[in-house]
């Protein structure tokens, strides 16, 4: 469509409706030749035709309206019409979908979407919007993979380079902006971690770039030696930051084949912690929840070797007894 006249063309396409009735395709074409006229408002009216989701069937059908040569070989080069930069700027969420839509129909490669909103953007709000759409819809383990590690990477990088800065009581707007992009990437980058789809080994070197120092960025990096099943690490460094968290943790993520580290690591840690603190009210509280699910999990003579022979045993018989009084009701 670059070398016709808008015109002309436009009044063909009328005709063609008269005739043939109204479809998406030639709605759609007729908009385009509306906006190359420079009549924005003709433009929308016949945009507003359709419902967006019947928008995106259209550009299925015919993906020449968003893309020139779209649809070919990997390697093809592809340009976007101005069409396409009209709903980068006016209707980017419509855009977003008939992406998604050309990729899984196999009307565009990943490589050529990419390519094509680096080209709309001068950042990549736009593309991570594709990447993030594209993560919902496709069923392709590779193309999901390759995602999950480009969000990771983005997350990271804008954890990296926003201000989160809660302690002023008067903040500037930009350091609000900031602060709000931050709390959202971290957000994602959280339920990234938490899913069941990312391999966490591929995003460790990417977590390395965050301190622990933080409380955010421990929870990333908990998060991530969780999902590695390094639970010996998780506790300890749960216990030296945030111990009141630990049962939350431990009801989580410590079930099934990892209930014995409820007692082969979490309460012998316990223990020693407490006798050691100097205010270990907050551990002795820990604690006690701790023999409560020991005593539920273990047979009396289980929980007995876990008793320490330190002179203690009297602040664990209430405990026992009711691990002796569950055994014989079993």
């Amino acid at each position: 469509m670059k070398n016709v006249n808008p015109a002309r063309t436009l009044q063909i396409l009328r005709c063609l409706e008269d005739t043939a009735g109204v479809s998406v395709p030639l709605t759609i074409t007729m908009a385009t030749m509306m906006l190359h006229l420079g009549n924005l408002p003709q433009y929308t009216e016949l945009m507003e035709r359709h419902a967006e989701m019947l928008l995106v069937y259209g550009f299925i059908e015919e993906p020449r309206l968003l893309l020139h040569d779209g649809g070919g070989g990997k390697k093809e080069q592809v340009c976007t019409t101005a069409l396409a930069r009209q709903l980068a700027n006016s209707q980017p969420g419509l855009l977003v979908a008939a992406m998604v839509a050309l990729h899984e129909n196999s009307k565009v490669q990943l490589e050529q979407a990419d390519f094509i909103f680096k080209e709309l953007s001068c950042d990549n709000s736009l593309q991570v919007d594709f990447w993030e759409a594209m993560l919902m819809a496709s069923s392709q383990d590779a193309v999901i993979q390759e995602l999950l590690f480009r969000l990771a990477s983005v997350y990271i990088d804008r954890l990296t380079n926003t201000i989160s800065n809660t302690t002023s009581k008067q903040k500037s707007l930009k350091t609000q902006m900031s602060s709000s992009q931050h709390q959202e990437a971290l957000h994602k980058l959280q339920a990234l971690l938490c899913g069941p789809s990312l391999s966490v080994g591929t995003v460790v070197p990417l977590l390395e770039r965050l301190s622990e120092e933080t409380t955010w960025g421990f929870s990333l990096h908990l998060l991530c030696a969780t999902r590695r099943e390094q639970y010996d690490w998780s506790i300890e460094k749960l216990l030296d930051r945030c111990p009141q968290a630990i049962i939350a943790y431990a009801n989580h993520h410590l079930q099934d084949k990892h209930m014995a580290l409820w007692w082969t690591k979490l309460l012998p840690e316990l223990c020693v912690r407490t006798r050691a603190a100097a205010d270990g009210s907050i551990l002795l509280s820990v604690l006690n929840e701790t023999l409560v699910v020991v005593a539920m999990e273990t047979s009396p003579l289980e929980f007995l070797e876990l008793v320490p022979d330190d002179g203690t045993a009297s602040y664990f018989l209430p405990y026992l007894l009711t691990c002796s009084q569950r055994n014989v009701m079993a």
